[in-house]
């Protein structure tokens, strides 16, 4: 009897075994015939990505990364894509369908950017960078209906309409994964990337008398625009001034004369508009001289330097004509500072 229980013991055993390998390769097999025959490595086809910043406006020694952003066509979420390591070349995977494509400089990350933000970033069309408000208005607290933006960090940018990744190139591209110019020659679509500027920029020179007399100068010029679109580079009509403390400065032999100058970034000027220019200078003595006021609306002369849109405001001082003077009182180097003006300016950091 008690070799007769062991012996169904065993056989109790051999049972459950084959019922639970059956039932384990059944789940399996029904598994295998659900599963689709690529699986999401093989549903996306590898794309390069070749960039040539030549045409930028921009070093890319001093770029930290580009992005590639893809927007379905079907309404789904943008698809990105960064570049780190390499600024001018990677293969993405991108899944089967339509896309538009847009190439830029950096990434839409805040610590990327000094005064720029993104907006609209969810549409190809509406994907747009626009200049932030200035934070520290400094000599400007006597001026608060100036609606002031930041001068923005230089951005580039490329777009595509249309990019159609099908099943047939994913097979196609995964088959030539090893080879960079196959890979290429099979599909071309972001292999011509060439992002052009989407900024312009300004350039300031004032001629002053007594320009020693002078600790700091700071200005202001309006009609200026405060975004553009980054697939089309329209601007976004949202007029602004920008602030900016004109820090070059080249004496004549005299060392009390001479130029001082900026130039900065901007992303568009307002076409016929009326440009004003103001400049502050704060005298060594710790006072703030009379603003001095200009319309330059005439005065500006726009010109491509290099492949930069660039607007420059020379308000130099023939002294045969008299025009545009600037004329500082002559300050003893060595005079007290007077605290209880020195009290009433804020001087930005820069």
């Amino acid at each position: 009897m008690l070799k007769i229980k062991k012996y169904n013991m065993k056989i109790k055993r051999y049972i459950k075994f084959f019922i639970m390998t059956t039932t384990l390769l059944a789940v399996v097999s029904n598994a295998c015939e659900r599963r689709k025959l690529e699986d999401d490595y093989m549903e996306s086809a590898l794309i390069p990505v070749c960039i040539d910043w030549s045409l930028s406006g921009l070093a890319v020694e001093e770029m930290h990364r580009a992005s590639v952003w893809l927007f379905p066509h079907d309404g789904k979420t943008p698809l990105e894509y960064r570049l780190e390591t390499n600024l001018i070349y990677r293969e993405i995977a991108v899944p089967i369908g339509v896309y538009s494509a847009l190439v830029f400089n950096e990434t839409i990350e805040k610590g990327d950017w000094n005064n720029i933000i993104f907006t609209g970033t969810n549409s190809y069309e509406t994907f747009a960078a626009e200049a932030i408000p200035e934070s520290v208005r400094g000599f400007y607290t006597r001026s608060e209906d100036l609606p002031l933006i930041g001068n923005p960090d230089g951005i580039a940018a490329w777009s595509l309409d249309r990019f159609e990744v099908t099943p047939e190139m994913v097979t196609r591209t995964r088959s030539l994964s090893r080879n960079k110019s196959a890979l290429e020659n099979e599909v071309p679509d972001l292999t011509l990337v060439k992002p052009l500027p989407r900024f312009e920029r300004v350039v300031i020179t004032a001629y002053v008398t007594n320009l020693a007399s002078s600790m700091q100068a700071t200005g202001t010029i309006d009609g200026m625009i405060s975004g553009v679109y980054m697939v089309s580079g329209e601007k976004i009509s949202k007029p602004a001034a920008h602030a900016f403390i004109l820090n070059g400065r080249v004496y004549d032999a005299n060392g009390d004369d001479g130029t001082t100058t900026r130039t900065f970034n901007i992303l568009g000027r307002l076409k016929l508009a009326k440009n004003n220019l103001n400049i502050d200078f704060l005298l060594t003595n710790g006072t703030l001289h009379p603003r001095q006021e200009f319309d330059v609306t005439d005065l500006i002369v726009t010109k491509m330097d290099g492949i930069v849109l660039t607007h420059i405001i020379d308000l130099g001082y023939d002294n045969s004509k008299g025009d545009h003077p600037i004329k500082l009182p002559k300050v003893d180097m060595n005079a007290g500072v007077e605290v209880g003006e020195w009290e009433e300016v804020i001087i930005p950091i820069k």
